[in-house]
């Protein structure tokens, strides 16, 4: 089995694949990018970054399909480019946030999300719970205070980032109900992995779970499903429906041929 992970920003995530790597099957293997050669920022937050950093992951993802990839996890908990590049691949396409929810409203009656900062978690994530439909069981979103920009190592202590982490899921477990904390931001989620080694809830008194290697197992079982039960990726009958073959083709090939739109309107 042969899995990309991409960060859809410019940089990956600290200490990610070495996180994966402990968690693989035997038999899988995987790479591990970011977008930095097409988009050179070190994380997306902002709405504008996220359509760029939209176009570009779909891009990887169809480019990893003929490769011969079995599958891409999009590891971004603002899931860049998942619904669109399901719509234009047969490989499954998993991604943080949608897989992270899903697996919190299995394991707890009630989670919360830590994230980085209130535009984030106000804004964006709240579309995500609804657009997941799993707001029911949402305690609470908090934040950190921390840009995602400035979670590296090299500009923020990793230490700094968990106290502040355990400080506030505390207070989302004690004061919202959450029985379990979903970081709102795969560094976090990355960072935290690293440090708790497998002992969040001895910190904070509830699980952690890392969002990218939630997205990552689910895509192996994704790739034995459509391999062993024969499962296709998503179901074409309705929002996933492929345009004409034909037309996709031409499409593709007018866009190569002309300037993007960013060339063409900045003349």
């Amino acid at each position: 089995m042969k899995i990309l992970v991409l960060a859809p920003f410019g940089k990956c995530e600290p200490y990610g694949e070495e996180n994966l790597m402990k968690v693989k099957r035997p038999d899988t293997e995987f790479s591990f990018e970011c977008l930095f050669d097409v988009f050179p920022l070190p994380y997306n937050t902002y709405i504008y970054n996220t359509l760029k950093c939209i176009n570009a992951a779909v891009e990887r993802c169809i480019k990893a399909e003929k490769q011969g990839y079995d599958a891409v996890v999009l590891s971004c908990m603002l899931d860049p480019g998942l619904l669109e590049a399901r719509a234009v691949v047969d490989i499954p396409v998993t991604a943080t946030f949608e897989s992270a929810a899903h697996l919190a409203c299995m394991m707890a009656k009630r989670y919360s999300v830590v994230t980085t900062d209130a535009m984030t978690g106000s804004g964006i994530d709240m579309r995500l719970v609804d657009l997941y439909g799993v707001r029911q069981k949402l305690a609470s979103i908090r934040w950190i205070n921390i840009t995602a920009d400035q979670l590296y190592p090299e500009i923020t202590p990793t230490e700094e980032v968990a106290r502040r982490v355990v400080e506030v899921s505390k207070k989302c477990v004690e004061e919202d109900g959450a029985e379990l904390i979903i970081p709102g931001c795969t560094i976090i989620g990355a960072l935290c992995t690293k440090l708790f080694e497998k002992d969040s809830v001895k910190a904070i008194g509830v699980p952690v779970i890392d969002p990218q290697i939630v997205a990552f197992k689910q895509a192996e079982m994704m790739v034995d499903l459509c391999k062993l039960a024969g499962y296709p990726a998503v179901s074409r009958y309705g929002l996933w429906r492929k345009q004409p073959q034909e037309e996709f083709e031409e499409f593709r090939k007018w866009m190569k041929e002309h300037p993007s739109p960013e060339q063409y309107y900045q003349k």
